[in-house]
């Protein structure tokens, strides 16, 4: 999929800024949405946020009342990267506007705390993060063993297209 066909909207707290951290992050999803067979242009929003918001959502959306490092709030459309065939997305829609997948939000103060755990770079777990929500997104998932294999090739396939190997650490 071409970035044309891939809309990304980013937002990041100001204190998170930094050089080339968007770029990577937008980078990290549509490395992920490649790893997917959908050739209808797409759309995803990112949230780089920090503890504080990520537990509140947890807590709000899964009744967990704790940070976490990633949330992705979409995917039913979606199962492992295909687009379901019962899929609410009507043919009203102009065939050039994108279908909207979902939102992602990251919490970067779990995003460094897992870089410094895993010995690697806070933008190599940066990516990880991304790709793991946009994979969501795409319907992935981990809840059996087979499911999560699946999910972490095409983890890893994306990542290797950012020339990164990231294991994710186990929770």
């Amino acid at each position: 999929m071409t970035p044309l066909r891939c809309q990304v909207n980013l937002r990041c707290r100001a204190k998170y800024r930094r050089p080339g951290r968007l770029s990577l992050a937008r980078r990290a999803a549509l490395a992920a949405i490649a790893q997917s067979r959908v050739s209808e242009p797409v759309a995803l929003s990112i949230a780089l946020t920090d503890d504080e918001a990520l537990r509140q959502l947890n807590r709000q959306f899964r009744g967990i009342d704790q940070p976490t490092d990633v949330l992705s709030f979409g995917g039913e459309q979606f199962r492992e990267g295909r687009l379901r065939p019962s899929a609410p997305v009507t043919t009203a829609r102009p065939p050039d506007e994108p279908i909207y997948l979902g939102d992602i939000a990251i919490s970067m103060e779990r995003c460094a705390e897992q870089a410094r755990q895993g010995g690697h770079s806070e933008d190599a777990e940066l990516a990880l993060l991304v790709a793991h929500g946009a994979l969501h997104l795409l319907g992935y998932d981990h809840d059996t063993p087979a499911r999560k294999a699946r999910m972490w090739q095409a983890q890893a396939r994306a990542l290797a297209v950012l020339g990164l190997a990231v294991t994710p650490l186990e929770s």
